[in-house]
């Protein structure tokens, strides 16, 4: 799945002035792959934590994602510091249809980062890109998934089970189609 065609990279940071959506860069990995050993992180996110096989080759992996239209990846930086803070991601299902993904690292969760980087990546994408529809899915016992939806304008249109080796578990799935 994806765009048919490349998605151009962002050529400056998208910013409300506390945090900042914006490019992936080598000296932003180690943090990434500390906050994706957290067990909350593993919990709900699908990805594995980072190692460093990963980690060496993570960049012209996000290259490539942004070449054949797959996925835009990228960091939430806190605004003054530029510290990452956090990833988001698009993924794209086709060339009107995206999914938002995102977590934020565990030293600034509950400061209202995720709201923030969700409103900034919405606008882009359905602004800026022409995306007709985002999407973002949440573990429905991941609370402060949910209310980032809710809080971005996201619609909860129904819900999907997803097996896994460990068991299964429950996705709500929320939409947005106004930037």
């Amino acid at each position: 799945m994806g765009r048919s065609t490349p998605i151009e990279p962002l050529s400056q940071p998208l910013t409300d002035g506390v945090v900042a959506v914006r490019l992936r860069r080598p000296p932003d990995l180690r943090a990434i792959e500390a906050a994706s050993h957290d067990p909350d992180t593993v919990r709900w996110l699908d990805d594995p934590p980072m190692d460093e096989a990963a980690r060496s080759t993570s960049l012209s992996r996000i290259e490539e994602a942004w070449r054949t239209g797959r996925a835009a990846p990228l960091v939430i930086a806190d605004a003054l510091t530029d510290e990452p803070v956090g990833i988001i991601n698009l993924q794209f299902r086709d060339d009107d249809v995206a999914t938002v993904a995102y977590s934020v690292f565990p030293a600034r969760r509950g400061h209202g980062i995720a709201p923030r980087a969700v409103r900034l990546l919405t606008g882009w994408a359905l602004n800026e890109l022409g995306l007709r529809q985002l999407l973002l899915e949440a573990d429905e016992g991941n609370t402060a998934s949910v209310r980032v939806a809710e809080k971005c304008g996201f619609r909860r249109i129904g819900s999907r089970v997803e097996e896994s080796g460990d068991g299964s578990r429950t996705l709500v799935v929320f939409a947005c189609t106004e930037g």
